[in-house]
């Protein structure tokens, strides 16, 4: 930081992630859940351990089945698709989708393939609401919205305060929230958002875990 010039904020969804692990856990009918990404970076490591740890929260045997499409696969549907097709080959009914562009991919899969109880699959996605786009298989998203960001940082611009702190995105600030559509029951809701009142009062306190070796050693129990 720098006074009066320099502050920095980080993109970090992981307590929206512990959400969608929440509402993922509660919506499946397998008790397995996928998570799909189109790399290791640092915001998917962080969501996907929150959401391994939001599941596991609220439904302590759920399995989880996690798949890379490749180090770097943001643009690639056509492999979206595959490899989401072969993790609800494993058992998955609700997949956790972290891709960009591949995201597309993973969405036709989940329109296209059936779960092993040929029932339908649900996909929760990241960033934004492709809700326009939806063939009622899109069952939520972890949302980012830097608006409350922006706006502080310009707040503080104008006080003479830039500079002074940085700044995070959260459920308390609304930079990160999670998509309600209508596929999920009013009572599972109601449920999710009791956990969202107590992330944000301190009772649950989600970890930011970065680091693609903690999410591999978390996958594996430890």
């Amino acid at each position: 930081m720098k006074a009066g010039r320099v502050a920095d904020y980080t993109v970090s969804g992981q307590e929206g992630a512990w959400l969608a692990g929440t509402l993922a856990a509660k919506m499946s009918r397998s008790g397995t859940l996928g998570i799909v990404v189109s790399g290791e970076p640092p915001a998917w490591n962080a969501q996907a351990a929150a959401f391994v740890l939001g599941a596991r929260a609220a439904r302590p045997a759920i399995k989880i089945r996690y798949a890379v499409i490749g180090p770097a696969a943001y643009s690639d549907a056509a492999g979206g698709k595959r490899v989401t097709a072969s993790v609800i080959a494993a058992g998955a009914d609700v997949i956790f989708g972290e891709g960009n562009g591949s995201s597309f991919g993973m969405l036709q899969a989940v329109e296209t393939t059936p779960a092993q109880d040929g029932g339908k699959v649900w996909f929760i996605d990241v960033i934004g609401d492709k809700s326009p786009i939806d063939k009622r298989h899109l069952l939520s998203s972890v949302l980012w919205n830097l608006t409350p960001v922006y706006t502080a940082m310009i707040k503080d611009l104008k006080n003479n305060q830039f500079g002074s702190h940085n700044y995070q995105t959260s459920l308390a600030n609304g930079a990160i929230g999670l998509l309600k559509t209508p596929h999920i029951p009013d009572d599972i809701w109601a449920q999710v958002q009791a956990v969202r009142d107590r992330i944000i009062s301190g009772e649950i306190t989600v970890p930011a875990d970065y680091d693609a070796s903690t999410l591999h050693a978390l996958l594996a129990g430890q």
